[in-house]
């Protein structure tokens, strides 16, 4: 079998068998992704009642759309032997997962749980939830597996449950099984959570909830003996949800979702009260030392594109099919390369690379082209063999899941120039056409071989700051080598934000910046903000409807104080392009104006980054909770110099003195005034009066007017009725004044 192609499907591996078949690991040759095979054994094929349970497993999952139910991309067959493709899934079974530590099985549970309220809604139960169909992936997350027993349900379910075989009511494995379940009687929803609490118990203790050396002693436990007590905050979970009379246990799985996530929030306030016992002074070095760093190093915006236009379309990472690690940052360059060629055409929105670079792996392009909100999908795969390489790009209409166009090109896999014009020749020949867009010239091509293979090279490098670093290094290198190449100077000016040294460079990392909207922005934290705001008029004039154009205003508005006008252009750019990452930043105008309900919606356009995690430590900091805030800003903590100093010695529980004597010797040294407000900020909180009076001197003085929200914000109650406050205070307002004038024709 291995080699064979099923279909479009070439069986590349040989996974796992079980009753029903065989599994094997396969890539999906027309859209270039790794599946799961499942095929049904021949001997099975020719077994209604099992092509029946094989067929609904398909049915049934098919029907569902949730992230924690193994996703089924169809059912089909080849010579008469049925096969299922399933999305192919990295980790193991529960059943090999042995008992979870607390808060995995929490986590664990609250997914299994949501995922079982999602099947009930569309009345499906599962009727043989055992810890062998439930896989936890490498990532930690849940997918139920094997809905070859599914039920479909009606509001009858003394009737539902007839007709698919003499025994259908006491299907299952027996040890998961609910009494009504071994009695065959009609079931339920709630059969499936009396299993949910068996599976539960199991993974909560190691042992099964009943144990029995035949069948007939399990089933005797199940219906007349309770489960060895449990112990911990879970137990009274696991203990409702085994109740043998279904009327006294959970009615549905929703309600136990509830319970789990009041446990889990009311675990999380437990920890927060033992992190507690260690002194306050700790929690505010703590805080203080990372929210510098990370402010600092993760500016609080990112190069965006405006995407109002009518056609839209992502492009997604490649797959390496090869396996060749010297190639894999193709996998990340060549699709940041097809952005950049799709961008010419002014009829096609593109999606950032920021926002689609996640979707790696096995991903279902259709269902990512929904997340993202396109009408298209654009992906491919390459594999390097011989000196060549062969590059396969595809396009996929979102809303019919068809490939609307398809072509390969191969050349000299060291010729990455060649590579790059056989792909645009390809896709503004064939591909634009296809999603019925106009071709518009290229005005910028690499010129330099060595010069475009650091650029692409360093288009696979994430924005951490080490990495970055060597990014940089490779960019600088590339504009020296090639100074035409346009995209080669846009990528440094991009990536120059990102890095400590860049962000202090003063006049030098303006003249880098070769758009209009970063040397606006640049400007705005240099503290020119007469000339940023005339560099972002000039934008909203040439451009109203870009969002990139009313989002460099916002930032411009926000530096001079004017927070309702920040916001208003705020709004507006994410109105004209709701998906990009950049308006993450809009989240501190509305921090400022103490609306932390609507920083917290813009925080979440890039969830889980670090920067957001130290904009939520801020956020936690001005509603009040010091040590939920140091405890989200650890997670975003940057290990730089006298930071990691300061942490070290902190979470080592030195002499106070100690830690004072190292927090001393930072500096407002930002060349930015607005991480120099948050950190007088987090010195008032602290306690701290002389140093935060300090920081908020050099922010105001380098042009961060701060008026009104000096007036408002609550971790200044402390320091507002000074002498020196009120000082500062005036040359915000003069700051202010002085903006208004030069911007009043």
């Amino acid at each position: 079998m291995i080699g064979r192609t099923i279909s479009h499907y070439r069986v590349l591996e040989h996974l796992g068998a079980g009753g029903m078949g065989v599994v094997y690991k396969a890539e999906d040759t027309r859209l270039g992704r790794m599946v799961a095979l499942k095929m049904l054994s021949e001997a099975l094929a020719k077994d209604r009642t099992a092509l029946e349970r094989f067929q609904r497993e398909a049915r049934a999952a098919s029907s569902l759309n949730h992230p924690n139910i193994c996703t089924i991309y169809e059912i089909d067959e080849v010579d008469g032997q049925p096969f299922m493709v399933m999305e192919l899934l990295e980790g193991q079974t529960l059943r090999d997962c042995g008992r979870l530590d607390d808060e995995l099985l929490l986590n664990v549970a609250i997914e299994f749980a949501d995922a079982l309220a999602t099947a009930h809604a569309a009345h499906i139960i599962h009727r043989d939830l055992k810890p062998a169909n439930l896989f936890l992936t490498k990532l930690g997350h849940l997918k139920i597996l094997d809905f070859g027993l599914a039920k479909v349900i009606t509001d009858d379910s003394s009737t539902a449950i007839r007709g698919l075989t003499a025994s259908d009511t006491t299907v299952g494995t027996v040890a998961y099984m609910s009494p009504e379940q071994t009695r065959g009687q009609p079931i339920d929803a709630r059969t499936d959570l009396f299993s949910f609490g068996a599976v539960l118990y199991e993974l909560a203790t190691g042992s099964r909830a009943f144990p029995g050396a035949t069948p007939a002693a399990i089933y005797d436990a199940i219906l007349h003996r309770d489960p060895p007590p449990i112990h911990g905050q879970i137990a009274p979970i696991v203990t409702k949800a085994l109740q043998k009379d279904r009327e006294l246990r959970y009615q549905s799985a929703a309600d136990i979702r509830a319970d789990l996530k009041r446990l889990q929030h009311d675990s999380g306030a437990v920890r927060v009260a033992r992190r507690r016992a260690r002194p306050a002074w700790i929690a505010v070095a703590l805080l203080a030392v990372v929210l510098l760093g990370a402010l600092a190093l993760w500016r609080f915006r990112q190069p965006a594109r405006a995407t109002t236009q009518q056609t839209t379309v992502a492009v997604l990472p490649f797959s390496n099919l090869g396996g060749s690690s010297d190639r894999d940052y193709l996998r990340l360059a060549l699709p940041d390369e097809l952005i950049t060629i799709l961008s010419h055409s002014r009829s096609l929105a593109v999606r950032p690379f920021a926002m689609t670079k996640k979707f790696t792996g096995d991903i279902d392009p259709q269902q990512a082209g929904k997340n993202l909100q396109v009408a298209d999908i654009v992906t491919g795969h390459f594999r390097d063999s011989g000196g060549r390489i062969g590059i396969t790009v595809e396009a996929i209409d979102v809303d019919k899941n068809d490939v609307v166009w398809r072509d390969s090109v191969d050349v000299p896999s060291e010729d990455l120039i060649a590579i790059r014009n056989s792909l645009s020749e390809r896709v503004r020949g064939g591909l634009l056409p296809s999603l019925r867009v106009a071709q518009q010239p290229e005005t910028n091509q690499p010129r330099n071989d060595e010069a475009y293979a650091l650029f692409m090279r360093a288009a696979a490098i994430s924005n951490d700051p080490q990495p970055n670093k060597e990014a940089l290094a490779m960019l600088e290198r590339a504009v020296t080598l090639d100074p035409a190449y346009a995209p080669a100077w846009n990528a440094l000016s991009a990536r120059a934000y990102y890095d400590e040294e860049y962000s202090n460079g003063g006049a030098a990392a303006i003249d880098r910046a070769e758009n209009a909207a970063n040397r606006a922005l640049m400007r705005t934290e240099e503290g020119q903000l007469p000339q940023a705001y005339a560099q972002a008029n000039e934008l909203l004039k040439r451009r109203p409807d870009s969002s990139e154009a009313h989002f460099t205003m916002s930032y411009v508005y926000r530096y001079a104080g004017l927070l309702d006008g920040s916001a208003r252009e705020c709004e507006a750019a994410r109105r004209l392009d709701p998906h990009s990452t950049g308006w993450r930043s809009c989240a501190m105008t509305f921090l400022l104006r103490g609306d932390t309900r609507r920083a917290r919606e813009y925080v979440r356009i890039d969830a889980g980054s670090a920067w957001t995690r130290a904009v939520i430590a801020y956020i936690l900091l001005r509603e009040g909770d010091r040590e939920g805030a140091a405890a989200s800003a650890e997670k975003a903590f940057v290990r730089t110099d006298m930071s990691w100093i300061v942490l070290h010695a902190a979470a080592q529980h030195r002499p106070k003195d100690e830690i004072d004597r190292a927090t001393a010797r930072l500096r407002p040294s930002s060349r930015d005034s607005e991480p120099l407000y948050f950190m007088a900020e987090i010195l008032a909180s602290a306690d701290e009066p002389e140093r935060a009076l300090a920081f908020l001197r050099v922010a105001v003085q380098r042009g961060y007017c701060a008026i009104p929200a000096m007036d408002t914000d609550p971790l200044f109650g402390a320091i507002r009725n000074t002498s020196q406050f009120q000082e500062i205070r005036k040359m915000g307002v003069d700051c202010q004044m002085h903006f208004r004038a030069a911007i009043t024709p």
